[in-house]
C-alpha cells in the first residue's frame, strides 16, 4: 500500500477505510485500541478499514475524531453549478 498524502480526498466509503487505517496504523493502534477509545466493535472497524459502506455515520465520525482527523467539506470544482 502506498503511503497517503494528506488532505487526502474521500470519494468513497473505501477511502474513509483507508485514511483511518493508514492513521491508525501510523500511530502504532491496533484495531482493538481504537474499539477500546471509541465504543464500537472491533468487527466495525474493520468493515470500515475495507470499505463497507454504513449508514452508522457517527460511528465512523468517532473512529476519524479519535484518531486526530478532520473532515472537511469543499465544494468540487468540476461539478456543475446548481
Amino acid at each position: 500500500m502506498t503511503e497517503l498524502k494528506y488532505p487526502y480526498r474521500i470519494r468513497l466509503p473505501k477511502y474513509m477505510g483507508r485514511a483511518i487505517k493508514d492513521t491508525r496504523n501510523k500511530k502504532k493502534m491496533t484495531q482493538s485500541d481504537l474499539a477500546d477509545i471509541t465504543g464500537v466493535s472491533v468487527k466495525f472497524i474493520s468493515d470500515v478499514e475495507r470499505g463497507k459502506e454504513t449508514v452508522q455515520m457517527d460511528k465512523v465520525f468517532d473512529l476519524a475524531r479519535a484518531l486526530g482527523l478532520q473532515i472537511y467539506l469543499t465544494p468540487d470544482p468540476l461539478s456543475p453549478k446548481g
